[in-house]
């Protein structure tokens, strides 16, 4: 038997999907987990070279911009490229939309969701806690 055979991409668990019941909203949204090359391309669009410290190129990273893109690449559902959807919000895009259709609060709720569900919400204090135990 090999040493990594519950590695084999057919021996992993799914993640599923998650659903987010939002006040506002009669139906739930559908998030999914975002893989690490997803995460890792979105991550390098969110930098930005700017001018640093005597005129050299600096690398400025946009973690408002991160946090929004993660949160619109995990919706499913309802489905932010939707015409008819963005057109009933005036906007074109679906960051655009993801912005106008949601408060404060609820994309700070979307983002613990898909942190929570795409496995990056452990701190550091969650393993020290599990290293006590």
């Amino acid at each position: 038997m090999s040493k990594f055979k519950a590695f084999l991409k057919g021996n992993v668990k799914e993640v599923e999907n998650a659903s987010l019941k939002l006040d506002r909203f009669e139906e739930a949204i559908v998030l999914r987990p975002l893989s690490s090359a997803e995460a890792d391309k979105i991550n390098e669009q969110c930098f930005k070279t700017k001018p640093g410290v005597k005129g050299r190129p600096e690398r400025v990273f946009n973690v408002v911009k991160y946090n929004r893109e993660i949160c619109v690449a995990s919706i499913v559902h309802p489905d932010l490229n939707d015409t008819e959807l963005q057109e009933s919000y005036g906007v074109r895009g679906a960051d655009n939309l993801y912005s106008a259709m949601f408060l404060l609060g609820e994309a700070t709720q979307i983002l613990e969701k898909v942190t929570e569900i795409s496995g990056i919400d452990l701190s550091m204090d969650d393993d020290i806690e599990a290293a006590k135990n």
